[in-house]
């Protein structure tokens, strides 16, 4: 099945994206764009972020790409390199969306895969290797992330391993407020906090129930490092 989704840029008119969702599933999942990451596609817009020039760096990792519908929408209206990654039987995919869209991303959008559970290397569609301790992301973009018991810490590993430091990196989460799944979404607020991350922007938005089968409320927070603190006697 392929989709156009139209995505507001602010006063501008509204970006055309192009989903195309092959009969694939990982995970037990199949390929498909779930209702949070039209929530925050729909939402990019009205996010401030400080993309800091910088070699090497990754400005825009989203992880668990899906459709990759967040990720290009990003590359669209802020016009930075975007890297989309997901399980590998989803790369392909997210390769063939990627062209769908060539006219509008302008070769700024790369893909790979990236394992939660050793985050420190991800792969690119081109079998070159990027490293967390050298390609650190200025801003990490995650939508509808968590639907297993494990998700919360192979989430935050991944994060924190991925997140460049500094008071202007940000971390974007959005997720459907399922019943199933809030204690876990709990979780991974706690995990966040103890790995030094604090929300300094939080809310909830309400897709339309006409459009879309899935749960659709859903929750979306900003996340930064916490501010050091003077130790200094």
């Amino acid at each position: 099945m392929s989709r156009t989704f139209s995505v507001p840029r602010g006063t501008d008119e509204p970006v055309e994206i192009k989903i195309a969702e092959p009969a694939l599933r990982a995970q037990g999942l199949s390929l498909q764009t779930w209702t949070s990451s039209y929530v925050l596609a729909n939402l990019l817009h009205k996010l401030h972020v400080d993309i800091p020039a910088s070699d090497g760096a990754i400005p825009v990792l989203e992880l668990g790409a899906g459709t990759g519908l967040v990720g290009l929408t990003a590359a669209a209206l802020w016009n930075v390199p975007v890297v989309l990654t997901d399980l590998p039987p989803i790369v392909q995919a997210l390769a063939g969306n990627i062209q769908l869209n060539a006219s509008i991303v302008n070769g700024l959008v790369d893909c790979g895969s990236l394992d939660w559970a050793a985050p420190e290397h991800l792969t690119l569609q081109n079998g070159q290797t990027r490293s967390s301790h050298t390609n650190k992301a200025s801003v990490i973009l995650a939508a509808d992330t968590v639907y297993s018991e494990e998700h919360p810490e192979l989430l935050t590993k991944a994060i924190l391993s991925w997140l460049a430091d500094g008071s202007s990196s940000r971390l974007i989460l959005t997720y459907a407020m399922r019943v199933a799944y809030l204690d876990q979404i709990r979780e991974l607020w706690q995990l966040l906090e103890a790995g030094g991350l604090e929300a300094i922007a939080e809310g909830r938005e309400q897709a339309s129930v006409d459009d879309w089968d899935d749960e659709c409320l859903c929750e979306w927070s900003v996340w930064r490092w916490k501010p050091r603190t003077d130790t200094k006697a």
